[in-house]
């Protein structure tokens, strides 16, 4: 039996004196040698009990810095929904040790009210001030070239981390500037929605930081009147052309196109109108089924005696009981139908719109001189059959061009929204898209005066080329439009992506330029030509306009259209640069950009301070600004 216990003690002795070797060894490792032993250390203080939590213990590990991220994790759902789950991470610096805490959303929102570390978080540092801001002097003023941009880990001072859930953005490829050397023309197609800044309007009151991917700078430009002269002809745009000083950057300069339509009287000729109403489930949240009744009721009301009203209501499928076909605005069933809006169930938008061309083509061919409207209502969360815009508008496809159906959507909602739907539905759809976060707001976008107004076209698959001067101009930018841009070859085509203009309406463009020479003020330079094409509605006549891109190269006059110029470059720069996060390899620092927009917007309240819509825009600059995010992806753009 000793026999058996003894005989692998020759194998064991090795390996112990080998494992005690390592131990000891390990006791006494450090960087530097130590010449003499040290004397002890004093006792540290026992720790502090740790707090309770039913949260894992936190992980221990060696770092070089303190940060904050979120990850972001991104899972597909039915109808393209995407639904974000955010984890915080937190590297928090304590004596030998860093300690990092992961917290998912709901664990944050469940732990709220327990006590939390004595140790709190360090932000991210401030991104240090480029060279040229140092120097400049006032703070406002220009600097030449853009600056080189910061540590790209900081956006922003802070960020909340607070945004809506299920929400679908498309983040659009921006536009670099382009040598006119290499290529001297711009086409792209006219854009009259404005969405885009209501959504980030309607978040920030929210408290929700806005996303980047959601900023489509040419809809925050679009969105306010710049009170543009209206055109001597009622058959033509009033096209007006301004250069003025960048407000960012010395060596560059900013060019104003603005494109006006005449404010044409009714013409007497009839509307058709076919309302889609989402009832699906989604729809029960907040308040969409009240700014969808009021919308609904709004256009109903705004309808002359002449003017025929059809409604469509569906769910996961069409909801037949409440349809009505081609009645009189005045009528009980209309009437009924709207007021019978009650949400249940998926959202089939394909099955409510065939049904909806189906009926306006019935009107349009019963009254061939009326024009004809489609008007979905909707969060845009399409989850059964067809849920690509394409495949929606494949389905149901309106086969009469010589008197089009003109797709509106209306979007209401916050979280559970999907913008890329709505947008793209209406913008190949020959119509446009708004966005309404109030019953009060619809009643006033619908109200009788302004939906007429919307509702006489003036011009079908509008469209501008822009030819810049190679001797006067080195380089170009566009700023915005990156899903209106086209193909120049494109220009001389008829095509329904192409914008639908409504009587009275204006479209602004602003380009970054930089200029082949120094420009001295009061200078008068032709920096290009630009040339309009439409469809004139109803008789399809083919139309053409052209003008010179000169004007007097000037800082914008002390007054209120010179504010109203020089406001709407602010709202034109800071969408830009805001939509541009994350941008590691932007040649600006989007920070700093938008610290010096903040401060040439101050400087318009004198003039302008007192407009509402001055107001909006000063609240969501302060709000981006503030709040930008720190992280590459929000995680649910795509």
């Amino acid at each position: 039996m000793l026999t058996k216990i003894f005989r692998p003690l020759p194998i064991l002795i090795p390996v112990l004196i080998i494992v005690c070797a390592v131990a000891l060894a390990c006791s006494n490792s450090s960087d530097e040698p130590s010449p003499a032993p040290q004397a002890p250390a004093p006792a540290q203080p026992a720790p502090a009990p740790a707090v309770q939590s039913s949260q894992p213990a936190p992980e221990i590990i060696e770092v070089e810095k303190i940060v904050e991220v979120e990850v972001i994790k991104e899972v597909e759902v039915p109808g393209e929904t995407i639904v974000v789950e955010k984890e915080v991470v937190k590297q928090i610096q304590v004596p030998g040790e860093t300690v990092v805490i992961v917290e998912s959303a709901q664990a944050m929102r469940d732990s709220s009210a327990s006590p939390t570390p004595a140790a709190a978080p360090t932000m991210a540092p401030m991104p240090a001030v480029p060279a040229q801001a140092a120097q400049a002097a006032p703070q406002s003023a220009p600097q030449a070239s853009p600056p080189q941009p910061q540590s790209q880990s900081s956006w922003g001072q802070r960020s909340s981390g607070s945004q809506p859930g299920a929400t679908t953005f498309r983040d659009y490829e921006r536009s670099l500037p382009t040598r006119t050397s290499v290529d001297s023309v711009s086409t792209f197609s006219l854009d009259t929605d404005r969405t885009s800044f209501q959504l980030a309007l309607n978040w920030a009151r929210a408290g929700y930081d806005v996303e980047p991917d959601s900023v489509r700078s040419e809809e925050w430009v679009n969105a306010f009147n710049y009170h543009y002269e209206q055109p001597r002809r009622d058959d033509s745009f009033a096209i007006h052309t301004d250069v003025m000083p960048h407000p960012l950057y010395s060596d560059l300069v900013l060019a104003r196109i603005g494109f006006q339509a005449p404010e044409l009287r009714d013409d007497g000729r009839p509307l058709n109108v076919t309302l889609v109403l989402d009832s699906s489930g989604s729809m029960n949240e907040g308040n969409r089924v009240e700014i969808a009744r009021a919308a609904a009721d709004s256009i109903r009301r705004s309808l002359r005696d002449k003017d025929r009203i059809s409604v469509v209501h569906f769910r996961s499928n069409v909801v037949h009981d409440l349809t009505v076909e081609n009645h009189k605005p005045g009528s009980r069933k209309v009437k009924d139908s709207i007021n019978r809006l009650s949400p249940s169930g998926s959202t089939n938008v394909q099955a409510g719109l065939d049904l909806a061309v189906e009926i306006a083509d019935y009107m349009r061919r019963k009254n061939p001189s009326a024009y004809n409207y489609v008007i979905l209502m909707s969060d845009g969360v399409a989850n059964v059959d067809a849920t690509n815009p394409f495949a929606i508008l494949e389905s149901a496809e309106d086969r009469d061009s010589s008197n089009p159906l003109r797709l509106i959507t209306i979007g209401v909602g916050i979280q559970n929204y999907n913008d890329v739907l709505l947008e793209q539905l209406a913008q190949h759809g020959n119509g446009w898209y708004r966005y309404l976060n109030d019953p009060g707001q619809a009643k006033a976008l619908f109200s009788r005066e302004n939906w007429l107004a919307l509702s006489i076209p003036f011009a079908d698959q509008t469209r501008a080329q822009v030819t810049w001067n190679p001797e006067a101009v080195e380089s170009w930018r566009i700023v915005g439009y990156e899903n209106r841009i086209t193909a120049d070859r494109n220009f001389t085509q008829a095509r329904k992506e192409f914008a639908e203009i409504p009587s009275g309406a204006a479209t602004t463009v602003f380009y970054e330029l930089r200029p082949t020479g120094y420009l001295h003020t009061g200078d008068t330079v032709n920096l290009g030509d630009v040339e309009l094409r439409w469809v004139t509605p109803v008789s399809n006549d083919s139309n053409r306009q052209h003008a010179q891109i000169a004007a007097r190269y000037d800082s914008p006059s002390n007054d209120t259209n010179g504010a109203l110029m020089r406001f709407g470059s602010i709202v034109a720069l800071a969408a830009d640069r805001y939509s541009s996060l994350p941008y590691p390899n932007a040649p600006y620092d989007v920070q700093y950009d938008l610290s010096i927009l903040q401060d040439e917007l101050r400087s318009l309240d004198e003039h302008i301070g007192g407009l509402a819509s001055y107001q909006d825009f000063a609240f969501v600059m302060d709000h981006i600004a503030t709040d930008m995010p720190s992280q590459a992806s929000s995680g649910y753009s795509r």
